[in-house]
């Protein structure tokens, strides 16, 4: 990836989580109430590997996003309008660690390395809606890697694997949904489901994933960043999660 798409893809995903600008988060939540429909020229198939290798570094991304928002934000983020709201970011946790073992069983391979270390926008942690604009953000450009995928798992000709990347979809969106609702708590944005069509950004996984990459290494965003989190463990997820963690709730 070039310097210059590098470049773009941070400050496009700074807009998304509202850190460009005046406001801080709340200008990524509001978006068009429809997505323009687009239609893509066939490409050349990506290989299963490269597909399995980006979804398992975002899942894994994820899942360290939602456990540091828990365990280190201002009294477990964000409760500050309702600590009803900590449930469905310990849902979300849950559901994106089990993404990333599926993409591991998979033969995935982070591109985190071994022992993942992941840095967000400074403030990321700092107060509740800084945390959701990078949610938002974040799950949107997940929402729209895994279109990308569904795309590509076609063209390799894996209807199966097309529909396995439907079903994390569908529960991404869930997460921003739900995201945007807690915002909904103490702002007067438009309602949190007010998509007719998700929005598709291309039909290459790698070129939509460019918008991950700052989180991998520090000073990326603007050149500042929060200081590195891991990858938290099993056992801490666990914890963070509760007895149940990992179960499947369709079963």
């Amino acid at each position: 990836m070039t310097q210059s798409a590098q470049r773009t893809s941070r400050r496009d995903f700074l807009k998304k989580a509202g850190l460009v600008g005046a406001t801080m988060a709340i200008g990524g939540i509001a978006e068009p109430l429809l997505a323009p429909v687009q239609a893509f020229a066939a490409t050349t198939p990506e290989s299963l590997q490269e597909i399995f290798n980006l979804a398992l570094t975002a899942e894994q991304l994820a899942t360290t996003f939602y456990y540091t928002g828990i365990q280190v934000g201002p009294k477990a983020l964000p409760q500050s309008a309702n600590p009803g709201n900590l449930p469905y970011l310990q849902a979300a946790l849950d559901a994106e660690n089990v993404h990333a073992t599926i993409m591991q069983q998979a033969g995935g391979v982070s591109l985190a390395g071994a022992n993942p270390v992941f840095y967000f926008p400074t403030g990321t942690f700092s107060s509740d809606l800084n945390f959701l604009g990078v949610l938002n953000a974040l799950e949107t450009a997940f929402i729209e890697a895994y279109l990308a995928a569904v795309y590509q798992f076609g063209l390799n000709g894996r209807s199966d694997l097309a529909q396995l990347a439907g079903e994390i979809l569908g529960v991404e969106s869930e997460h921003r949904v739900l995201g945007k609702q807690i915002v909904t708590d103490f702002t007067n944005l438009l309602v949190p489901n007010n998509l007719y069509l998700e929005q598709a950004d291309g039909t290459s996984v790698a070129v939509v994933a460019q918008a991950l990459v700052p989180f991998l290494s520090a000073n990326q965003f603007g050149g500042q960043s929060t200081p590195g989190y891991s990858l938290p463990t099993q056992s801490q997820i666990t914890a963070a999660v509760g007895p149940n963690a990992g179960t499947n709730p369709n079963t």
